[in-house]
């Protein structure tokens, strides 16, 4: 009867070690939601050069905010490149962001896609 009830409280012991590590990790899930957020995930998504290249089109005259997104291939080259800005009715604009770009990142025009958030459906991310 003893052996029984050892077992029993053995069982007992196994199912609440795994409701504890159940309720650990989703309360570190639900920590990473609250305080990670949307923006934050999207941010920790970027590439350092990515967060560099909208700092710097931020700065050129005309432009609001800018979203750069920067495709490499496998040997660490830019095989793809969007920028989507505010401001870039502006010819002129424009034509400075294009050239900045081209010049910073060392790419072919035809990798560089640029996009004023006017012309994007529902906006700009």
């Amino acid at each position: 009867m003893a052996e029984r009830f050892s077992a029993i409280a053995d069982r007992l012991r196994g199912a609440r070690r795994i409701e504890i590590v159940a309720a650990l990790a989703l309360a570190a899930l639900l920590a990473l939601m609250l305080l990670g957020g949307r923006d934050g995930a999207k941010d920790a998504q970027k590439t350092t050069l990515e967060r560099r290249l909208e700092r710097i089109l931020s700065g050129i005259g005309g432009t609001g905010h800018v979203s750069a997104m920067v495709t490499e291939d496998g040997d660490g080259g830019v095989s793809g490149v969007l920028i989507v800005a505010d401001g870039l009715e502006d010819v002129a604009t424009y034509l400075r962001v294009q050239r900045a770009v081209l010049a910073l990142l060392e790419t072919e025009p035809d990798r560089v896609e640029i996009i004023g958030k006017r012309d994007c459906p529902g906006g700009a991310p």
